[in-house]
């Protein structure tokens, strides 16, 4: 469950932008993609002129514009990410190299690596194993 109000209007329409961008990255909007942002959309109360805000960003000024955000706001955007990638049960690599290059280029990488060297016990177990 994404609490609505994680985002402000402006960070919605960056994450409309994005969501956008991936779900047409490999030039076929399938029908699942579609279902799936659409309840994204709902589920963090995007209202139409937030979509139509996001929908005219630039992906680089998106992109730029996620640098700003909180970890926990990156974070649940990949996670919003890859459901849009994982919706037609096809991931292509033009999606994966999108993913890649937004992770990358907003700093998403560096917060899940950091949350994977914060976890002792983890480490623990895997060595033990």
């Amino acid at each position: 469950m994404i609490d609505s109000n994680l985002f402000n209007s402006h960070e919605k329409a960056v994450v409309v932008s994005l969501l956008i961008e991936m779900a047409n990255v490999d030039d076929n909007v399938a029908f699942e993609e579609l279902v799936t942002t659409n309840n994204i959309f709902a589920r963090l109360g995007i209202d139409r002129d937030t979509f139509e805000t996001g929908r005219a960003l630039d992906t680089k000024y998106a992109i730029e514009a996620v640098k700003a955000m909180t970890d926990e706001q990156k974070i649940v955007l990949g996670k919003l990410l890859v459901e849009v990638i994982d919706a037609d049960d096809k991931v292509t690599h033009a999606e994966l190299a999108l993913l890649n290059h937004i992770c990358r280029q907003s700093g998403i990488d560096v917060i899940l690596n950091k949350k994977e060297e914060k976890s002792p016990t983890e480490k623990s177990e895997k060595t033990r194993k």
